[in-house]
């Protein structure tokens, strides 16, 4: 009989030691009394007490005492275990990812949790380090993800060890906890220790690494964008996640946009064949936050973003969840945007649509993100600034942007002894005035010099916190869409040398500051680029400028492999330097257009100064007007025909109109030319070299503004009014378009010494010849057989006024554009009808009055100098929408720039360079 009863009861105990793992969600509830179970709460979930030998010590009640301190809060809530010891709960789980959440509630009337120091390891991840709940929130869960691997110390378990800690003024603490969660999360959710992790953003060399068996993440921010909360309930994969409503993370100072999708708490039909179902539930993906049907020139002057506040010193990954549910967006490529994580490029041209196969079907897209920056005192933290911007691309048929989710985890540090960290300080203390306790027998004025010195230092402090408020405010006014915020967070210490004049608001590396602003622009290491150049080969040049030699190189992309770019370096014999570079990379990282020439970083290593740019394979303009031989293009041997030639010049006229209007300040490239209008490989055309560029005023729709500036630019394409009165405006760029457009049109030299003093200047000859009537004898012949003559009429009318000697009588770079666009037109309709000079112009405009090729009047149509005001019925909606833009610009630009440097990029050397 006594046999029996051992056997009965080793057959009870066994399992309590040998219990197997859990593949289950587990819910504890601390400080539940044994064998109790709490009833359900109200989204399901079933607490059960921590009082369990399965995972508890034996000793649980002697290292620990438990409290029920609340009755009118919820499990796991109303319950705490309390400990001064070490306390260490086992699990024996399955392998795999595992959410463990880790429940503190802080507002009991009867308990003071001022000394509440813990300290948490989870096998081989530190996750709180001296960690004050009191500090951090009066309620608060804080999830991680853990992956438990097989075999670890003994049959998969995962090891809880809390002890309590504290600073030298808290030698009284004590440790407590409310609840822990365990949930099952699916192979490969976040971590997938088989495949390589998201791209690094601030890092691009580091292009894509591998998880280890020691990474750990904190979940730090998970939003239901557009939309309000999700509870933990209606979470998919039964993982009871939470997703907060995004407003409050909205940037206060920047638009906002709107919140489209169905309405909040309708559930959608979502199509999950790109992902599983269980990365997130679909009514993430039937809200979501847009910019709104505004025009597309105020769209393309905004950015809808966020802002967090993170702690330094960690990797973060950076998820967002799309969705494409608008109706009327059905193909790739009709909605289009950038994605900015701390104002650098995360991931450009992001099209729903293309990425996922179409509507209702949903993706995610994942990047890394080194947070540096913020300080450490005193055992708390100062945290720092993350944003997320989405920027739409121009163009596409709906110039929008579109974010459904959004999810931001904090990556845990190797530390050492195969321990990682995901440990950060506590928030600063806020320390109580002292008290004065009465009927002590203090003197008078013992009793009121603490209160006067109070009321003193409360004085200072105030004024101190008014004029620091004034200064942010400022600066904000100041700031760009895309950042110029602080770069302290966005890249490494290893970079030796950086300009003084770079010394100023941000920080690059923790102890030098930076106004380089980094929306798409990386930085490069000397070592990256001598790697890029095969140490600066001389058979890769492929230009040369007042700058230095232009090289062809190569770098890895995350998405496209190995392309190709174009790297200026910087020859240190060039009289120019630090601040002509700072102007290039200003301007181009805060412009974004796709007739610029993108910049896609910069090196500052060991002295070099070195930009690095997007390879525009077809070369320049110039390499293709046939009168220079060429080296860069395989095409030499072929004229840019017509309609080619045309189209270039609509693409870059495009490209100086945005600079003049697309932004709140007017920014004046100062040397356009035919060699910096480069092609890409479907000649499309981007304007080039902005080291010149000047920024005017704000723009205030008053007309041209002026500003006196030394005189740069290039021989022949130099306005002539600037020179004279040095005083710059946007009519200055519009004149040396003019002189490019002679040039297209002409195939010569703008300067040519060698010719007749009457043909040596190409604008002077070219618009003597305008106004004879006599524009079609000078024409490239390999294109005269195919212009139609109301576009070359058209065409030199255009040319002509860019070339008046007053700036007031010159066209704005918008009626250009407007202009060019006509008279690409004319010659489509005149291809169409066979309407071309089929033989020589002479024969065709032999008839043909002066008065007519000046005053632009035909039978057919009527043309006018006049800023090109009148055009066909079916253009005028075109013409309102443009000028529409132009008085709005004031009003709607997210794109301030204040580029205060009076040197420049480049200067006029010789007519070969500048």
């Amino acid at each position: 009989m006594n046999l029996i009863y051992i056997l009965s009861v080793i057959l009870i105990i066994l399992p309590s030691f040998n219990a197997a793992p859990y593949n289950h969600p587990l819910f504890i509830s601390c400080g539940l009394s044994k064998s109790t179970t709490a009833n359900p709460t109200t989204d399901g979930r079933q607490w059960k007490s921590d009082d369990n030998p399965a995972f508890a010590p034996a000793n649980l009640n002697t290292i620990s005492s438990s409290s029920t301190t609340d009755t009118t809060q919820v499990p796991p809530y109303d319950t705490a275990r309390f400990f001064k010891n070490q306390l260490t709960y086992s699990f024996s789980l399955s392998p795999g990812p595992k959410f463990i959440r880790l429940h503190f509630i802080t507002t009991y009337n009867n308990i003071s949790f001022s000394q509440a120091f813990l300290s948490l390891q989870a096998n081989k991840v530190i996750l709180f380090k001296n960690f004050s709940p009191y500090l951090n929130s009066p309620q608060k869960v804080y999830e991680f993800h853990l992956t438990i691997e097989e075999g670890v110390i003994s049959a998969n378990n995962l090891n809880l060890t809390f002890s309590s800690s504290g600073d030298d003024n808290n030698n009284g603490s004590y440790g407590f906890i409310n609840g822990i969660e365990i949930v099952p999360v699916p192979q490969g959710l976040y971590i997938d220790l088989n495949k390589p992790t998201p791209f690094y953003i601030t890092n691009p060399s580091l292009g894509y690494t591998s998880f280890s068996n020691l990474t750990g993440l904190q979940n730090v921010f998970r939003l239901n964008v557009g939309g309000g909360p999700i509870k933990a309930k209606d979470d998919s994969g039964n993982m009871w996640r939470t997703w907060l409503y995004d407003q409050d993370f909205l940037a206060r100072d920047k638009f906002s946009g709107t919140q489209g999708g169905l309405q909040y708490g309708t559930m959608p039909d979502i199509h999950y064949t790109n992902i599983p179902d269980y990365v997130a539930p679909p009514l993430v993906y039937a809200t979501e936050r847009i910019m709104g049907q505004y025009p597309k020139v105020v769209n393309l002057r905004r950015n809808l973003t966020w802002k967090f506040e993170v702690d330094p010193g960690f990797d973060y990954l950076v998820r967002l969840h799309f969705c494409e549910m608008n109706v009327n967006i059905t193909k790739s490529g009709e909605r289009v945007f950038n994605v900015y994580v701390n104002s650098q490029m995360a991931d450009p041209g992001v099209d729903i649509i293309g990425l996922s196969g179409g509507r209702q079907t949903p993706i995610y897209r994942d990047n890394i993100i080194r947070i540096d920056g913020g300080g450490v005192s005193g055992g708390n933290a100062t945290k720092v600034p993350l944003s997320l911007a989405l920027h739409p691309s121009n163009d596409t048929y709906v110039t929008d942007v579109l974010l459904n989710g959004l999810e931001i985890f904090r990556i845990s540090e190797i530390i050492g002894n195969s321990v990682s960290s995901l440990a950060v300080p506590n928030p600063p203390k806020v320390d109580s005035p002292p008290l004065i306790a009465a009927g002590k027998g203090l003197n008078h004025h013992h009793s009121l010099l603490p209160l006067i010195m109070g009321i003193i230092s409360g004085i200072v402090v105030i004024s101190l916190l008014t004029i620091a408020c004034i200064i942010v405010y400022k600066r904000r006014a100041k700031e760009d869409t895309f950042g110029s915020k602080s770069m302290a967070t966005n890249t490494s210490t290893k970079y030796k040398w950086i300009p003084s004049i770079f010394h100023s608001s941000g920080s690059t590396p923790s102890s030098i500051s930076s106004s380089l602003p980094s929306d798409v622009c990386r930085r490069f290491s000397l070592a990256q680029i001598k790697a890029a150049t095969c140490d600066f080969d001389k058979n890769l040049i492929i230009g040369k400028g007042g700058f230095g030699e232009v090289y062809k190189g190569s770098i890895l992309d995350a998405t496209n492999g190995t392309i190709p770019v174009a790297i200026k370096r910087l020859n240190t014999s060039s009289k120019q330097g630090a601040r002509e570079f700072q102007t290039e990379i200003e301007t181009l990282s805060r412009l974004r257009h796709v007739h610029l020439v993108p910049l896609i970083g910069f090196c500052e290593d060991d002295g070099e100064m070195i930009l690095v740019y997007e390879y525009m394979s077809r070369g320049t303009l110039q390499d293709h007007l046939m009168y220079k031989n060429s080296e860069t293009s395989d095409d030499n041997n072929t004229p840019l025909s017509w309609k080619q030639r045309l189209m270039i010049c609509v693409g870059s006229a495009r490209g100086l109109h945005y600079l003049h209007a697309g932004a709140r300040q007017l920014i004046v490239h100062r040397d356009v030319k035919s060699t910096n209008i480069l092609l890409d490989d479907k000649w499309t055309a981007k304007v080039s070299d902005f080291g010149l560029s000047k920024a005017g005023p704000i723009l205030a729709g008053t007309g041209p503004a002026h500003f006196s500036t030394t005189i740069k630019g290039s021989a022949g394409y130099l306005d002539p009014e600037y020179y004279r009165r040095h005083q710059l405006t946007e009519k200055s760029d519009v004149y040396s378009f003019g002189v490019v457009l002679f040039e297209v049109l002409c195939a010569r030299a703008v300067v040519n010494p060698n010719l007749p003093k009457e043909q040596a200047n190409l604008a002077m000859w070219a618009q003597n010849h305008f106004k004879k009537g006599t524009l079609h004898k000078i024409v490239d012949p390999n294109i005269t057989s195919q212009i139609a003559p109301e576009c070359l009429r058209k065409f030199g009318e255009i040319a002509e006024s860019c070339v008046r000697d007053r700036g007031s009588e010159r066209p704005s770079m918008e009626d250009v554009v407007w202009g060019l666009e006509f008279a690409l037109q004319l010659q489509e309709t005149a291809e169409k009808n066979n309407h071309l000079s089929g033989g020589s112009l002479e024969e065709v405009f032999g008839s043909t009055s002066n008065s007519n090729l000046i005053d632009g009047n035909t039978d057919n149509e009527v043309f006018s100098t006049d800023n090109f005001s009148q055009s066909s019925n079916g253009d005028a909606a075109t013409r309102r929408l443009m000028v529409h833009s132009k008085t709005t610009t004031s009003d709607s630009s997210d794109y301030p720039i204040d580029m205060k440097c009076d040197s420049v990029f480049s200067e006029i050397i010789h007519p070969t360079a500048r």
